[in-house]
């Protein structure tokens, strides 16, 4: 699988290994010790992410929802407020406004399964 997040513009590209099946992909984080899956379904996207850093995030098209993120025992409340959900056989791509303690950042998230 190759994930892309592009964050304010800045792109990062990475080819991973990945498990897939129907509404679920796993794979391991390629920056953290951390167990990656991915829930999704066509009006919605759970992203987990469990280890040395962990945090859940729900994704629903012009909504804001709630989430949180982990890190060296910290826990802080991230708000995601989802603009773009694209979910097709071979790619789920979300782009989303994100914000955590105050810091708001621009981004896309796109999972290629088989390409």
């Amino acid at each position: 699988m190759i994930l892309t997040i592009t964050t304010d513009g800045q792109i990062e590209s990475f080819q991973v290994d990945s498990t897939f099946e129907p509404g679920k992909i796993t794979y391991q984080d390629p920056n953290t010790a951390s167990l990656v899956t991915v829930y999704y379904n066509l009006n919605e996207v759970l992203i987990r992410r469990t280890g040395e850093v962990s945090f859940q995030e729900s994704y629903i098209p012009h909504q804001r929802t709630m989430g949180y993120y982990r890190q060296e025992g910290i826990l802080f409340k991230s708000i995601v407020e989802t603009h773009d959900l694209i979910v097709t056989p071979d790619l789920i791509e979300i782009g989303y406004r994100h914000q955590i303690e105050g810091v708001t950042t621009e981004k896309i998230v796109q999972f290629r399964l088989f390409k």
